[in-house]
C-alpha cells in the first residue's frame, strides 16, 4: 500500500506541476490578452494621431506646391478670366431663358446628364448663343495670357485643391469688390 501511495504521489506531483504550468500559461495568456485589450486603443489612437498629421503635412505641401507652381499673377489673371467667362455665360444663359423653346431643351440637356450647350443637336436658337459662348471663352483665355491647356490645368488642379480653388475664389471676390 505505501509502494502505491508513493506511485500516485508521484503521479499527483507531475499531474500538480503540469497543472500548474498549464495555468501559469493559461494565466499569462490571460494577462497579454488584457494588456493587449488596453493597449490597442492607445496604439489605434496614436496611429490615427499619426495618420492625420500626415495628412494634415500633406495639405500643407499641396498648398505650398500650388502656390508655387501657379504664382499670385497667374491666379490673379486666371480668376479674371473665370470671372468674365460665368458674365457672359450668365447672359447667355438670360437670353436662352427669353426662348419658348428652352424649357424643352434645358429637360433634353437634364435627361442626357449634358449641358444645353453639349447637346448632340441643339437647336438653331441655341447653336448661336452657344458658338457665342464658345467664343467668347476662347478669346477671353487668350487674352489673359493662357494657352487652353494651361488654363484647363489649373481649372482641373482647382477641382482637387480645396487650397488653391480657396485662393482662386478669394481672388474671384477681390476683383468683384474693385469693379
Amino acid at each position: 500500500m505505501n509502494m502505491q501511495y508513493q506511485r500516485h504521489s508521484v503521479y499527483l506531483k507531475k499531474y500538480l506541476a503540469y497543472l500548474k504550468k498549464g495555468i501559469g500559461q493559461a494565466s499569462l495568456l490571460g494577462l497579454c490578452l488584457a494588456i493587449s485589450a488596453i493597449a490597442e486603443p492607445v496604439i489605434n489612437r496614436d496611429r490615427s494621431l499619426t495618420f492625420a498629421q500626415t495628412d494634415q503635412s500633406i495639405t500643407q505641401l499641396n498648398n505650398i506646391l500650388a502656390q508655387a507652381v501657379f504664382g499670385d499673377d497667374q491666379l490673379t489673371r486666371y480668376a479674371s478670366a473665370v470671372n468674365a467667362i460665368e458674365n457672359k455665360r450668365l447672359e447667355i444663359f438670360r437670353a436662352a431663358k427669353n426662348n419658348s423653346n428652352w424649357t424643352t431643351v434645358a429637360n433634353l440637356a437634364e435627361s442626357q446628364q449634358t449641358k444645353v450647350c453639349d447637346l448632340a443637336q441643339p437647336p438653331e436658337f441655341l447653336q448661336d448663343l452657344c458658338s457665342q459662348l464658345r467664343s467668347f471663352t476662347e478669346k477671353e483665355i487668350h487674352q489673359r495670357g493662357f494657352t487652353n491647356k494651361e488654363f484647363n490645368q489649373i481649372t482641373r488642379e482647382q477641382r482637387q485643391n480645396p487650397y488653391l480653388r480657396g485662393l482662386i475664389q478669394a481672388k474671384q471676390m477681390e476683383l468683384r469688390k474693385s469693379k
